[in-house]
C-alpha cells in the first residue's frame, strides 16, 4: 500500500475508473488504463469491485458535456515537493462541493441532513473505499476527531476553527457504520463551505494505515524502531 494513493475512489474525480451514464438508472464502468496492469496481476480488484455501491454518476447539465478520456498530462509549476498538496485544488472531490449554481451538495457523501444549521448528519455511500480497499467507514472520522483533531501531540492547538462555535467543540456520534452527526448549540455557518473549500477542512483519516503510528495503538517498540528510521524527533511528527 502506497501512502500516497492513500485517496478515495471517487470514481472518474479520483481515477478509481470512469462512470459513464447509459441511459436512465444505468451506468457503465470503465477500467482506467493506468491501472489495468494492476488489475490483471491481481493487485487490484476490477472497478466493478471498487466503487460504492450507490456511486456518483455525474450527468451532463449542458450541451457541451460528454464523456471524457483517460490520461494526458497537466503541466504545473510547484517549486518545493510540499506544493504537491495543491493538486486538491485541481481534483475536486470532498464530502460536500459547489455544483454550477453555486449550491452545497453531496459530492462523496451520499446525503447530508441539516438541522437549524447547527446539526448536521453525514451519509456516506455503502461500499465506498479508501484506494488501497479498505473500507472508508466512519471509524475514519471518530479516528480523526478522538485521536487526531483532541490529541495535544498531533493537535496541539486543538479541533480546525471552522469546527469550533464561540470556542464550543461539537458533540461527534457515530450512529452506524456510514452515518456521522457533528452537532453544536448554535448554528454554524462556518462547517459547509469550509468542507467545500478550495483547500477543505478533512474530517477523516485513513485510519487503518495511520493506527501504526499512533501511540495509542501501535506496538511501543515497533514504533519507536519507525520514528529512529524516519528521523523524526517523535511518534507524532512521524504521524503528521
Amino acid at each position: 500500500m502506497i501512502p500516497g494513493r492513500l485517496v478515495l475512489m471517487v470514481a472518474a474525480l479520483l481515477g478509481s475508473g470512469g462512470i459513464l451514464p447509459a441511459g436512465a438508472g444505468a451506468v457503465t464502468l470503465v477500467e482506467p488504463p493506468a491501472l489495468a496492469d494492476e488489475v490483471k496481476s491481481g493487485k487490484l480488484p476490477p472497478v466493478t469491485a471498487r466503487v460504492p455501491q450507490e456511486p456518483l454518476v455525474v450527468r451532463g447539465q449542458r450541451d457541451d458535456w460528454r464523456a471524457g478520456r483517460h490520461g494526458g498530462t497537466l503541466t504545473l509549476l510547484m517549486s518545493r515537493a510540499k506544493d504537491i498538496r495543491m493538486m486538491v485544488v485541481y481534483g475536486y472531490a470532498r464530502l460536500v462541493g459547489y455544483n454550477e449554481q453555486y449550491e452545497l451538495v453531496p459530492d462523496i457523501l451520499k446525503k447530508l441532513d441539516v438541522e437549524d444549521g447547527r446539526r448536521f448528519t453525514l451519509h456516506l455511500r455503502k461500499g465506498h473505499r479508501w484506494s488501497d480497499g479498505h473500507p472508508f467507514t466512519a471509524e475514519d472520522f471518530r479516528y480523526y476527531w478522538e485521536d487526531i483533531a483532541n490529541n495535544k501531540q498531533l493537535s496541539p492547538v486543538g479541533p480546525p476553527s471552522a469546527l469550533l462555535v464561540n470556542g464550543e467543540k461539537p458533540v461527534f456520534e457515530i450512529l452506524d457504520d456510514t452515518t456521522i452527526r457533528f452537532a453544536w448549540s448554535q448554528p454554524n455557518p462556518d462547517f459547509l463551505p469550509a468542507l467545500a473549500g478550495p483547500t477543505p477542512l478533512y474530517l477523516y483519516r485513513p485510519s487503518h494505515y495511520l493506527k501504526q503510528f499512533h501511540k495509542r495503538f501501535a506496538n511501543a517498540s515497533k514504533l519507536k524502531e519507525l520514528v529512529v528510521k524516519s528521523g523524526r524527533r517523535n511518534w507524532a511528527a512521524l504521524h503528521n
